[in-house]
């Protein structure tokens, strides 16, 4: 969506038809939007990972195959488990729970 602010037109009326204001408002909008330097943005999932110490490489190993990306481990208290908080995209989060489970032998709970 375009605001016009500001519009000239031609004095004449054989000037101001869609025809000959459409190809230049077109291009114009065109140009706008190639220079605003838009960017491709991509869905991901918030993938909280539940694992006890030993089967951390398995869970590492998995999120890298899927380009995902692992920023915060924290140890529950009074237990060996090691919760894991990562972001997945949503692209490779197909089969995500049977390959995790499969690299660490079913040791790993996705949530």
């Amino acid at each position: 969506r375009f605001n016009l602010m500001d519009v000239t037109l031609h004095t004449d009326a054989i000037h101001r038809g869609a025809g000959q204001i459409m190809p230049p408002t077109r291009r114009c909008c065109f140009a706008a939007e190639l220079t605003a330097k838009p960017t491709l943005q991509e869905p991901v999932f918030l993938v909280e990972i539940t694992c006890p110490q030993e089967a951390m490489s398995g869970v590492y190993n998995c999120m890298n195959l899927r380009r995902g990306c692992v920023f915060e481990e924290n140890p529950r208290e009074g237990t060996p488990l090691i919760q894991v908080k990562a972001h997945l995209p949503v692209s490779e989060s197909f089969g995500f729970v049977a390959a995790l489970r499969q690299a660490t032998s079913g040791q790993a709970f996705p949530q």
